[in-house]
């Protein structure tokens, strides 16, 4: 408050200086020539600065992306710096290709390309390289030159890896789907006429996926290694706390039950997907590599299950039930994700579709585990044989499961689950109440509408990577946690 007051005993000044820096210079010299014929300025860079226009286009030689402005006699009108002869020259540093127009058989060796940057859309005119040796490739050469091509054939638009990278956090930390955030690019192109904006939002949704497909095999070290590819889960993080054998843990440990996995499963029903028009020309790009099952071993699966026999004779779980009865035009009803109990790490190839409510076809990679689940006396009830029989776990034979449930949800089951599967009555289970992956949901909710009608593969890559950020925030102040306790 103290500072709104101060601010009022100001505003007119404060309007007077911004009001000041957007008049014409009463000089008009060039700043740099020295010249008489200063009629252009740049709002992006800093400072108060004016040029004439052999000398704008030489500052912003490497500057393509920034807006620029024309004195016209009365105010100044944005213009852009294609408009004044910019020319964009690939892979010599914006210096002119010696060998341009020396290979005639070329052909469109210009072109007009439109880039969507963080600040904007714009369109520029680029004279490719066609020096012997490099990439005559129009789409790798702008790749080199840090922007990412919408077609690999005859590329007319690019975007620039800053702006790939700022949607990607704008989506994980924002929730923002694609469409609002081009949208927002559009505005802050023309808040006037957004809609004279090129529309790129098609493109942006393609070339998104293929920028994060990258950008997860270059953060896991598959880039330098391209012998060998990813398998399961190779593009997830896990819990670095939890005992892991041969990872911060002796493969043998005497006290197992000190070292207990505790590994909580819930579904989330808002996450559900539709079916698709055209399922078979859907393209995975990374299936099963982090946290959801690779889609073709979890269908064969779930035809070991006991689909529609299976009942649930404790409580009566209204979301289960609803999930089962509203279903029309789903693929999936919901979600059901494997966490860690104590950190809410999700845990890597662990997380299915469910197909008809919470039933229990799924486990992930489990030792030695306590399965916190809300209706784990069923799960123990009914899943005992197919998690023995699960062609993905590869359990060892001493393998020990331990079926509890969560403090929360154990009030609603009848007397008999409360001294059976108690989390105060088992054997290191320790202080935990299981309900941590219900605090998960509430950011997954916040992208399930958006989820809900991509494609199963974009489907499975965006849940991929909102479970990746969530443990990559969780992994980079646990130390702080750790130390303090």
């Amino acid at each position: 408050n103290d500072f709104i007051a101060e601010y009022l005993t100001h505003r007119d000044t404060y309007l007077d200086v911004i009001l000041d820096s957007e008049k014409f210079a009463t000089t008009g010299i060039c700043e740099t020539c020295q010249c008489e014929d200063a009629a252009f300025h740049c709002t992006t860079c800093t400072g108060d600065h004016s040029w004439c226009q052999p000398c704008l286009l030489k500052s912003h030689q490497s500057l393509p992306f920034h807006k620029i402005q024309l004195w016209n006699g009365k105010c100044f009108e944005d213009d852009t710096l294609a408009d004044q002869g910019f020319i964009w020259y690939m892979g010599h540093g914006g210096k002119f290709c010696p060998f341009y127009g020396v290979a005639q058989s070329h052909v469109n060796q210009d072109a007009s390309v439109i880039i969507v940057h963080s600040s904007g859309v714009f369109t520029h005119n680029v004279s490719w390289c066609q020096c012997p040796g490099s990439h005559h490739e129009h789409h790798l050469q702008l790749l080199q030159a840090g922007l990412f091509p919408a077609s690999t054939t005859h590329p007319r638009t690019a975007f620039t890896f800053e702006v790939l990278d700022h949607f990607l956090i704008d989506a994980l930390e924002c929730k923002t789907s694609a469409m609002s955030f081009f949208e927002k690019i559009r505005r802050l192109t023309n808040n006037a006429f957004p809609d004279t904006v090129p529309d790129r939002y098609r493109e942006l949704m393609r070339v998104s996926r293929l920028w994060r497909d990258l950008k997860k095999r270059k953060w896991f070290g598959f880039g330098h290694d391209k012998e060998a590819p990813p398998s399961a889960g190779d593009l997830a993080l896990f819990c670095p706390s939890c005992p892991q054998p041969r990872i911060n843990m002796p493969l043998v440990w005497e006290q197992q039950w000190l070292v207990m996995k505790k590994l909580v499963v819930d579904g989330n029903f808002t996450a559900q997907h539709m079916n698709m028009r055209q399922p078979e020309l859907d393209i995975f790009l990374s299936d099963g590599l982090g946290y959801m099952v690779t889609d073709r071993e979890y269908q064969a699966h779930l035809t070991l299950a006991i689909e529609s026999k299976e009942r649930f004779l404790c409580s009566n779980h209204r979301a289960v039930n609803a999930a089962n009865t509203n279903r029309s035009n789903l693929r999936a009803t919901g979600v059901g994700a494997t966490t860690c109990a104590r950190h809410g790490f999700f845990v890597p190839h662990c997380i299915v579709d469910f197909q008809k409510g919470e039933q229990q076809h799924a486990a992930g990679n489990i030792d030695n585990s306590l399965i916190i689940y809300d209706v784990g006396c069923q799960w123990n009830l009914n899943c005992g044989q197919r998690v023995a029989n699960c062609p993905g776990l590869a359990l060892p034979d001493n393998t020990k499961i331990v079926a509890a449930v969560g403090k929360f949800h154990l009030s609603a089951h009848k007397l008999a689950c409360f001294a059976r599967y108690s989390l105060n009555f088992i054997q290191g289970a320790g202080q935990v109440d299981g309900e941590i992956l219900e605090t998960l949901w509430a950011p997954f909710n916040k992208i399930s509408p958006t989820a809900r009608s991509m494609s199963q593969a974009h489907h499975q890559e965006i849940l991929d990577d909102h479970m990746r950020n969530s443990n990559w925030r969780k992994l980079v102040r646990i130390g702080k946690c750790l130390y303090l306790e």
